[in-house]
């Protein structure tokens, strides 16, 4: 899961586009997968993964299983289909899970085609 997260905290300033949207963003993502938390912090247009966050601003908390984390961040799952199927319980606005769903298809890795030559 940390390697997921990681490679979503490191993508988006790559990608100018996403930028954008992170740009005015203040909030902190609260992501509860089983056992464990993570933070990731999006501010004065950074993205950074935290060990704690607290008391640094808005806080949108995503909980679930692991198992649907890693389908969110390989690009197989939209955040609200997830939150539809109760797949994730959230507990942000609608307009903040917009936003998430957003930076999350946005930033999901492309994937990699093999071209077979005869």
């Amino acid at each position: 899961m940390q390697e997921r997260i990681d490679r979503f905290v490191n993508e988006i300033p790559n990608k100018e586009h996403i930028q954008q949207l992170v740009t005015k963003l203040d909030l902190i993502l609260k992501i509860e997968a089983d056992d464990n938390t993570y933070y990731v912090s999006f501010k004065d247009g950074k993205v950074a993964w935290c060990d704690s966050c607290m008391d640094m601003g808005k806080t949108a908390t995503l909980s679930g299983r692991g198992a649907y984390f890693e389908h969110l961040f390989d690009g197989n799952l939209k955040l609200l289909q997830g939150i539809k199927m109760n797949y994730f319980t959230t507990d942000c606005s609608f307009r903040a899970q917009l936003v998430l769903e957003s930076l999350f298809y946005l930033a999901r890795p492309l994937p990699v085609y093999k071209f077979i030559s005869e």
